[in-house]
């Protein structure tokens, strides 16, 4: 790696100053509809220009993916400029500090600024290399220490999509601490903590990915005050392993696990792990229950316990095949079916099956299914083709069950 150097480079033209002040000036303030004030002047013009220049010609000049030795003072340059910026508004909090953005993105940043809305002397700037986009990012955390606007870089090996959260711990070893979430490219989600110095001078790492491997899986994840107690909790949705008993198609629904992580005595740790309950996942535990022979708990899960004898003298409690199911289509415009048509290779042979799920007592559970020629039976208006040899596809169900059932 090498020092970024301004010598020998092409200068990149800069924004001209009155657009860049009206950039400033009217970027939307994130809360109660206010807008960027400057007070006690331009926010130091020739040295955001200089420090903007270098900052780019630092990124080009940047050599593989690390953030750290040489390869850092480009990002440092970024995280300046947006204190500057951020001192510039002439506010004590930073509820503002997203108004920021649009000004260090016009310069050709690659920029994110997250916020606390319940913390407002704490903000987030993350910085990635726009010129290397598989780079390791860095974000900049800024906080309020009585007068001084302070900040620190910290490493970030996705920094796409960061979710920030600042917390009073009440121990006096780390007044506050502060937990990230951010993804990778490939939108896998990443969590990392810090705590404040009791003098407030520096925040230390406290938890993160490499060491303390919390989320780590693509999915989904968001901070929660699950129990009010003004401490957050962390809450992510991951695709689960599916079910050896069925296969899916590409666009058909998939198993979600839900899990829930708590601050600990050093680190977060999980609380709760469980399959989020949905229609799918309400019948794969109603054949596994099947199979267990646990045909009480089994019919809970359907409006009509007789369905249970139904599903028994069709073959759903054995297993001829390894996988004896296939979910092959699901409702349609819907990313949450209520609606399911799957092939069941049992016992008896090869049987296709339209199935209807609906809500009792808080609870997913099966309202009924059907096989193509019981449609006809059961609604006439419904007509059948002829099957064709070959021919893998189910007639749709009607749209619901007639009323009373």
């Amino acid at each position: 790696m090498r020092t970024p150097t301004t010598a020998g480079t092409r200068r990149r033209p800069v924004l001209p100053l009155l657009l860049f002040f009206l950039l400033l000036l009217l970027a939307a303030a994130p809360a109660h509809g206010q807008r960027v004030v400057w007070v006690g002047g331009e926010p130091a013009v020739d040295t955001l220009q200089v420090w903007a220049r270098q900052a780019l010609e630092g990124f080009r000049a940047n050599r593989g993916d690390s953030a750290g030795g040489d390869n850092y003072l480009a990002y440092e340059r970024v995280g300046l400029i947006g204190r500057r910026l951020l001192r510039a508004q002439g506010r004590r909090d930073l509820l503002l500090a997203p108004a920021i953005r649009p000004t260090l993105d016009s310069l050709g940043f690659a920029t994110e600024v997250a916020i606390d809305p319940a913390a407002p002397a704490f903000a987030l700037l993350v910085v990635r290399d726009p010129e290397h986009p598989a780079a390791e990012a860095v974000g900049f955390l800024y906080w309020y220490r009585q007068s001084d606007l302070r900040l620190q870089g910290v490493l970030f090996r996705g920094g796409h999509r960061p979710r920030l959260r600042v917390w009073w711990t009440g121990n006096e070893r780390y007044p506050y601490a502060a937990g990230v979430v951010d993804e990778t490219r490939d939108r896998v989600p990443r969590f990392t903590m810090l705590r404040l110095a009791p003098d407030g001078t520096y925040w230390a790492l406290q938890q993160e990915e490499e060491r303390f491997p919390t989320l780590g899986e693509a999915g989904e994840a968001q901070w929660a005050d699950l129990n009010g107690d003004e401490r957050p909790e962390l809450v992510s949705w991951t695709r689960a392993a599916t079910d050896s008993l069925f296969a899916e198609c590409a666009s058909c629904p998939y198993l979600v696990t839900e899990r829930t992580f708590i601050e600990g005595r050093d680190i977060f740790e999980l609380q709760d792990e469980r399959l989020l309950p949905t229609p799918y996942a309400t019948l794969v535990m109603f054949v596994r229950l099947l199979l267990d022979g646990q045909t009480a708990q089994a019919e809970k899960l359907v409006r009509d316990p007789a369905k249970v004898r139904e599903a028994v003298a069709a073959g759903w409690n054995r297993r001829v095949v390894r996988t004896p199911w296939r979910v092959e289509f699901g409702e349609k415009n819907t990313t949450w079916p209520r609606r399911l048509e799957l092939r069941f290779e049992g016992p008896q042979g090869v049987k296709r099956y339209g199935m209807v799920f609906g809500r009792r007592d808080g609870r997913w559970i099966i309202e009924d299914w059907f096989e193509p020629r019981a449609i006809e039976r059961r609604y006439p208006s419904v007509t059948v083709p002829p099957a064709k040899p070959g021919d893998a596809k189910t007639p749709p169900a009607p749209a619901a069950p007639p009323e009373g059932r």
